[in-house]
């Protein structure tokens, strides 16, 4: 294909790429990557323009809330909040532009170029009822042995009140099986690369107002939940671009 990133194009109604103003260099890499992408950056919520007490006090994010939520009774960082209100403001904009469906990329976002063939295929599978789709995601792709122990583990830790995920969580943390390279949706991590339509933005908006879910949890709690219909592109087509040890490169949210 002379450009791969075509029938994307033609498929989602606007493509957004977050990122922060002074990150050029991560944008200027953005676009050599996904050249033939018809894409616009999108600046949100910078953490170094507002203070967390700024934010609790205006109604923005609720912090007891986010407590509440969070596996291990955390707070949120300063990033973390700036991202999740970013992901919300495109949320937003998305359904003041009365686009039907969106696909949401960060800028360190990087392309698996050996399934870049597969994408005509790929939006082929996508059900009429897709609420949100993970092009990119980590963690919890496969079922085996040891992963139907871990997940009888946890069962055992929400009885005796030591896990504070639902019953439902646990039981839908692991995707599963739905067509060649489509699987429904567990509890994933990260927010680079995922599409939503009309119905799925509201759903999150609703979740999200005031913010209290870390970006890519409010996806794992939506989708576990049943909240809204959401898949994985299995193996995922995007990527993260991250340092030999795993960690993130110039990470927003730290």
């Amino acid at each position: 294909m002379s450009n791969p990133f075509s029938y994307i194009n033609e498929y989602y109604d606007h493509i957004y790429v977050l990122s922060v103003q002074s990150a050029t260099e991560r944008r200027a890499q953005f676009e050599k990557r996904f050249s033939g992408l018809n894409y616009q950056f999108f600046f949100g919520a910078d953490k170094n323009k507002f203070s967390i007490e700024e934010v609790i006090n205006t109604g923005v994010y609720n912090q007891e809330l986010a407590i509440h939520h969070h596996r291990f009774s955390k707070t949120m960082k300063h990033g973390e909040i700036a991202c999740s209100w970013s992901h919300r403001m495109m949320y937003e904009d998305m359904l003041s532009n009365s686009y039907q469906r969106v696909l949401i990329m960060e800028d360190d976002a990087v392309c698996n170029e050996h399934l870049l063939s597969t994408i005509p295929e790929i939006l082929k599978e996508i059900p009429d009822n897709c609420e949100l789709l993970m092009w990119g995601w980590a963690k919890f792709g496969k079922r085996n042995f040891f992963t139907t122990i871990k997940q009888q583990f946890y069962f055992l830790q929400h009885k005796f009140g030591k896990l504070k995920w639902s019953k439902d969580i646990i039981k839908n943390m692991y995707a599963r099986p739905f067509s060649k390279y489509l699987k429904k949706a567990g509890f994933h991590d990260y927010t680079y690369a995922y599409a939503i339509n009309r119905n799925g933005a509201e759903k999150l908006m609703k979740m999200q107002t005031p913010i209290q879910y870390i970006a890519d949890n409010l996806l794992a709690h939506a989708a576990t939940k049943e909240i809204i219909n959401a898949y994985i592109i299995y193996p995922p087509v995007f990527l993260h671009d991250n340092l030999p040890d795993g960690t993130h490169k110039d990470s927003y949210i730290r």
